[in-house]
């Protein structure tokens, strides 16, 4: 009986698992049909209207509840307004199931295809006052009291502690035909790959990226912004990334004329009339938290309006939230190369009251302003002379500062020393270049060499190269529309004092001069004049419209302006005298003037021209004479012979001072010369103390990335 009892016990058995295993499987082939599926999408898409409250379709769903894949063919959600607010072409997810048992979720393949979004939200406009978007955050939100939602979060932190983590894994995500608008910006993507082989190898890879946008400026100007990159390849190897960014270009225009236009000599520099083109090639390999670590191993840019164009860029850099290092920093243009080994810029923080600021190490290269020339001073646009540069640079937001300038020429004819700085940068009507040039020396026909690098007209070149050996010691400022120059000139035809101004609002040039002894007859080809002291005054017409005016007038080259000279002494021929007040005009074509020399017994006047500063032997004197007759005896009065051995006196004093004048202008020499070569001396002292810190840095950075090599070595075996 027993055994009749469980053979039927196990029949029964048997048929229930089989009907179910029947049942199991029309169930699947039931939930898997086409019929059913459309359903039940019916279903969940009148749920989400319902949710939503707002029009959604799609098209059709397809799953596979076997191996967990899915696609989903056209998806197309309204917003409030019965616009299209978004819309997908196609959505495909494969999941590995059998994955899930050991708590990974792991995507084998998803991929994205001709997504479309509109979202806008204009906190002034009626109808988008609420981001269009909206209403979806808002249906999906839970509404809970604080208590209740305390409740849940503890259930929720007490179920996950005894659950263990669910790891997410991408093997391959791929998205093609992205578009995305929100309100003026606009985002744009041909194709993203994104693959995973393994944990430790990604490969990332982005074609045709571009996003367009406008903002408005602080004039209320509307400025057109647009970007677009060619390709992106980032690949990950065991934490070491390498970046690839090719074709970049970014391209504004605020539709107004660029803020120099009319200006042909203020360079084409404007950050809101941009045509750039980029690219870049980094090695990162360190990457973690808030810390970065790589190398910019190349970097091109150029921008076709403005002219800058950088041929190469690479750098060793390191961040870590607050400031960026550099080392080993080249930048090279055309002709130019600049270098320095080390540096860091602090970024600034609104939050914790952190301002932006930098500074470098000594930069050091060989520079061509002709590199330069369209961006800044067209100016310079012939400028080939190599020059040869250090200094020191350091800057915040609003200014800059340069240390230990140091110019020469290759031929050592031209040396400069100087320091200088830069304030109120965000303010042009305020903003300073200041510069003092500590110690200026041009020798041999530098001087002339140099201004034939501008395309100027040549003013009395003859009496600059008699000038000889300059001796410079100075200041200049560039204001608003104004540069100051002011400084001791030493020559060897003795030692001027100068100040002078070009006015940019009025177009003149001015300013003064004074000397104690001037050797003007040599440096004016006029040997019959001798050493002077004076003090004079000028103004000289610098405005094109003006001068070309007269020019067309009167024809000539002669600068057009005026001079005005108190002689306090001089001499021509065998005659000295003193107290000359002397008045030059010049119309460009002729330059007439008239000398003053008031005495007891006679004044002594004349007036000359001259057409041409390189001839001035040939000008045009007329003198006069006017005795004073006061009838007196021929025998001299005791006060008469008084004032006689007065003017002696007076005569050997003036000797004696010219006497002075002349030691202490060699000795003015003597002291430059010698400053000269201890500031050599001194500059050698550091090349060598400068290359010894490098060889000890080197030995440094080797020993650390030695150490760095060591530690990565040691951390992959334990990984292993």
């Amino acid at each position: 009986m027993i055994g009749k009892l469980l053979k039927w016990t196990i029949r029964i058995a048997c048929a229930l698992v089989g009907l179910t295993a029947i049942l199991l499987v029309v169930a699947f082939f039931v939930v898997n049909s086409a019929s059913f599926q459309k359903k039940m999408l019916q279903q969940a898409t009148d749920l989400l209207e319902d949710k939503l409250q707002t029009h959604i379709q799609i098209d059709s769903v397809s799953i596979d509840l076997l191996t967990l894949d899915a696609e989903l063919y056209r998806l197309s959600i309204e917003d409030r307004q019965q616009r299209k607010m978004f819309q997908m072409d196609y959505l495909k997810a494969d999941v590995d199931i059998w994955k899930l048992l050991n708590h990974k979720l792991r995507i084998s393949e998803a991929k994205v295809k001709g997504l479309r979004a509109e979202l806008h939200h204009v906190p002034h406009d009626s109808i988008d006052s609420i981001a269009n978007y909206q209403f979806v955050i808002d249906a999906f939100k839970k509404d809970k009291t604080d208590g209740q939602r305390s409740k849940d979060e503890g259930q929720r932190s007490k179920v996950e502690g005894q659950r263990k983590k669910l790891t997410f894994i991408m093997n391959k995500f791929t998205a093609e035909d992205i578009h995305v608008s929100y309100n003026n910006y606009s985002f744009s993507l041909d194709k993203l790959l994104y693959t995973q082989k393994h944990r430790n190898k990604t490969n990332i890879s982005v074609e045709q990226l571009s996003a367009q946008w406008d903002r408005t400026n602080k004039k209320g100007w509307q400025v057109t912004n647009d970007a677009t990159i060619g390709k992106v390849f980032l690949r990950n190897e065991m934490g070491h990334w390498l970046v690839d960014v090719s074709d970049l270009h970014f391209r504004n225009d605020n539709h107004h004329p660029r803020k120099n236009a009319g200006k042909p000599k203020r360079g084409f520099f404007d950050l809101e009339h941009l045509n750039a083109y980029a690219n870049l090639k980094a090695d990162i390999d360190y990457a973690k938290g808030d810390s970065i670590h790589g190398r910019v191993t190349e970097l091109t840019a150029c921008d076709t309006i403005m002219g800058i164009d950088i041929r190469d860029l690479y750098t060793t850099f390191s961040w870590n939230k607050q400031r960026l290092f550099f080392r080993d920093f080249v930048v090279r243009q055309v002709n130019t190369e600049l270098r320095f080994d080390k540096g860091y810029l602090i970024l600034p923080s609104k939050k914790l009251g952190r301002k932006l600021s930098y500074r470098t190490s000594t930069i050091k290269g060989r520079v061509i302003l002709k590199d330069i020339s369209r961006t800044f001073a067209p100016v310079l646009k012939d400028f080939t002379m190599p020059l040869n540069l250090s200094v020191r640079f350091s800057g915040n937001a609003d200014g800059m500062a340069f240390s230990n300038v140091k110019v020469t020429t290759d031929n050592k004819q031209l040396t400069v020393a100087a320091h200088g700085n830069i304030n109120n940068l965000k303010d042009k009507y305020k903003l300073r270049v200041h510069f003092d040039v500590d110690r200026m020396v041009a020798e041999g026909g530098i001087k002339e060499t140099i201004i034939k690098q501008f395309p100027v007209k040549r003013f009395m070149m003859k009496q600059l190269h008699a000038l000889g050996t300059l001796h410079y010691r100075g200041s200049f400022n560039v204001l608003w529309k104004k540069e100051e120059f002011q400084g001791n000139l030493g020559t060897q035809a003795g030692v001027l004092k100068f100040y002078f101004a070009i006015d940019e609002n009025n177009k003149y040039l001015s300013g003064n001069a004074s000397t104690e002894f001037l050797e003007i007859g040599h440096v004016m080809d006029m040997e019959d004049i001798g050493p002077v002291a004076a003090t004079a005054t000028f103004k000289i017409d610098i405005s094109k419209p003006r001068t070309a005016v007269i020019r067309k007038r009167v024809g000539g080259k002669l600068p057009i302006g005026e001079v005005k000279a108190h002689v306090s002494r001089a001499s021509y021929k065998f005659i000295s005298t003193k107290g000359l007040d002397v008045e030059i005009v010049s119309d460009g074509a002729v330059a007439e003037g008239s000398l003053q020399a008031p005495g007891k017994w006679m004044d002594l006047s004349c007036t000359f021209s001259f057409t041409n500063t390189n001839e001035m032997h040939k000008i045009k004197i007329k003198p006069n004479m006017k005795l004073h007759l006061s009838g007196k005896s021929k025998g001299a009065s005791e006060a008469d012979k008084a004032e006689m051995e007065a003017r002696r006196q007076q005569q050997l004093e003036e000797k004696d001072a010219i006497k002075a004048a002349k030691q202490q202008y060699k000795d003015e020499k003597r002291r430059l010369k010698a400053a000269r070569e201890q500031a050599e001396a001194e500059e050698r002292a550091a090349a060598k103390a400068a290359k010894q810190q490098r060889k000890a840095e080197e030995k440094q950075r080797k020993a650390e990335e030695k150490a760095a090599r060591k530690a990565e070595k040691a951390a992959r075996k334990g990984n292993q």
